[in-house]
């Protein structure tokens, strides 16, 4: 096969599917991760399946829990079902997301033989040619770096002799985990009702008698009748 027809192969390749810098020779992977931590408190308005609907501080908000989500309540984990109307809950949230990043490098050497709408062909020293997409799986521009100098393989020119390191960033890949940590408290009983004494009515004790009474009232009608008497006698 001519080195025109293994050229017109090579930038067929391009067009179908991006060049692997996959036959790399170096790989970086660094991992970050971010820690954010909430918390959600309220009084239970209703329960309904899953569906718990909280009267937090800026008003009524609505809750899908997970199946099996469990509280703790006086010690003792509890599930949706039991949380009654009146139960304060309180409930620390942490959302844990980790970021982890890829850069796949391979050292290259050679001499632009083609540069295409979507990519260069490179002829190396032993004659082999390989293609390179201008950009990787993720859309990113590939570059070369040189002299520690950042190179975009678009910005090549056919004849052009290549020697440094091909760079390109794979994917941005993000895990997220989510841990709750939720308690409830019993709504506090009502307050038993207080007991009312029945009014009883004042009686005269058991000793007491009319008849000193009825004496005083004959003993003054007596001393009226000898007043009257005596007057008479004056007259």
């Amino acid at each position: 096969m001519s080195i025109q027809s293994r050229i017109a192969v090579c930038l067929a390749s391009l067009a179908l599917a991006p060049v692997a810098l996959g036959q790399a020779t170096g790989t970086t992977t660094t991992e970050s991760t971010a820690v954010k931590s909430q918390i959600k408190s309220g009084v239970v308005e209703t329960v309904a399946g899953n569906k718990v609907v909280l009267r937090e501080a800026d008003g009524l908000h609505e809750y899908n829990l997970p199946d099996g989500f469990k509280f703790q309540l006086d010690g003792k984990e509890v599930g949706v079902a039991d949380l009654q109307p009146g139960t304060t809950v309180n409930a620390l949230i942490t959302d844990k997301v980790s970021t982890r990043n890829v850069t796949v490098t391979r050292i290259e050497s050679g001499t632009v033989a083609q540069v295409a709408p979507g990519g260069i062909v490179i002829q190396e020293k032993g004659g082999d040619l390989k293609s390179y997409n201008f950009k990787d799986t993720a859309g990113n521009d590939i570059y070369y770096v040189k002299d520690g100098k950042e190179v975009p393989l678009r910005n090549v020119k056919k004849g052009e002799r290549l020697s440094g390191t091909f760079v390109s960033t794979m994917p941005e890949q993000q895990v997220s985990q989510r841990t709750v940590v939720a308690k409830a408290t019993q709504p506090a009983p009502p307050p038993e009702p207080v007991a009312m004494a029945a009014a009883t009515p004042h009686r005269l004790p058991k000793t007491a008698s009319p008849l000193p009474l009825l004496g005083m009232l004959a003993l003054g009608a007596g001393l009226i009748a000898l007043s009257l008497r005596a007057a008479r006698t004056l007259r």
